[in-house]
């Protein structure tokens, strides 16, 4: 009887477990030096409170070093970008400033030399109530520069920018209002000091778009604190969404929510009935003031406000 051949045994060519998956040792030198970094940041972060939206969030410096990199930071762009930016005395700089000084007064109306301060979260006292003490002393800038670019943006310390190219499309002053009141919504909110910024491609993240219909919503209020119909905002973004073409993918994709999708959010009810609450009584202590101005004026030769 003929005996059956054993068959030799199979070798595994799986690996053992000990061994490396390439993948795995690809994602960790990636995301490692990341996690890291993060852990650090969130070690030396503050818990802070968004005005009006009352968003729990963490950030990376005090006001006081927000207020110094800001200055430095900015100069350093005024330095590369001096050329183009256009001067004061040009009519567009002008009108952008005169905009500004008064969405800077909306800001302080809504935000009163009360906030808490960085001592106060230095101690470990209890902070509920939102923060606005980094408001206190801001050196505020606004620069329009030469650029065909449909942007405006904002950076730490209180400094705006707006492109020629944007500022084009802006037909009313409470267009330019609504673009304003955006940027130093970004500022009151410290969006640039955030700790989630930290993270790699934070931009083509959900917190990005957050960050923008948060400085939208603050912005709304900013707007019509400082005497500029709020009603105007909702169109305005349906009139630029037109105008760059984005879409609904932007939800999704983009570093900023569509524009159906700010306008929508801008439109709320609730948010437009506080907003025009602001608007009417800015414009009531303006018609006040310009009578007992007038009245100053008649009696004593100089105007009161």
């Amino acid at each position: 009887m003929a005996h059956a051949r054993s068959l030799p045994a199979v070798v595994s060519r799986s690996r053992p477990r000990w061994y490396p998956n390439p993948w795995k040792v690809a994602a960790a030198v990636v995301v490692l030096p990341y996690a890291a970094k993060f852990s650090i940041f969130a070690a030396i972060s503050q818990k802070e409170t968004v005005p009006y939206t009352n968003r729990a969030h963490r950030v990376l410096l005090t006001s006081s070093e927000e207020r110094e990199f800001g200055d430095e930071d900015f100069n350093d762009w005024k330095k590369k970008r001096g050329k183009d930016i256009l001067g004061p005395s040009d009519l567009r700089t002008v009108l952008v400033r005169r905009i500004a000084s008064d969405i800077i007064h909306g800001v302080r109306r809504l935000f009163p030399n009360n906030g808490i301060h960085d001592d106060d979260v230095k101690q470990g006292k209890v902070v509920m109530r939102p923060q606005t003490g980094h408001l206190n002393d801001l050196n505020w800038e606004v620069m329009v520069v030469e650029d065909d670019k449909v942007r405006a943006f904002s950076s730490k310390g209180g400094k705006i920018v707006i492109h020629t190219g944007y500022l084009k499309h802006l037909k009313t002053d409470a267009e330019i209002a609504t673009v304003i009141g955006h940027e130093a919504a970004h500022v009151v909110a410290r969006h640039s000091m955030e700790l989630l910024r930290s993270i790699p491609f934070y931009k083509l993240m959900p917190f990005s778009r957050r960050a923008e219909l948060e400085a939208d919503h603050i912005g709304l209020m900013i707007m019509a604190a400082a005497g500029f119909d709020p009603r105007v905002a909702p169109e305005f973004r349906k009139k630029i969404g037109e105008i760059i073409g984005d879409t609904k993918l932007m939800d999704y994709i983009g570093t900023h929510p569509s524009s159906e999708t700010r306008s929508r959010m801008l439109s709320r009810k609730e948010v437009m009935e506080e907003a025009l609450e602001l608007y009417k009584q800015e414009r009531m202590r303006r018609e006040k003031c310009q009578s007992l101005s007038s009245l100053w004026w008649n009696v004593l030769g100089y105007r009161s406000c």
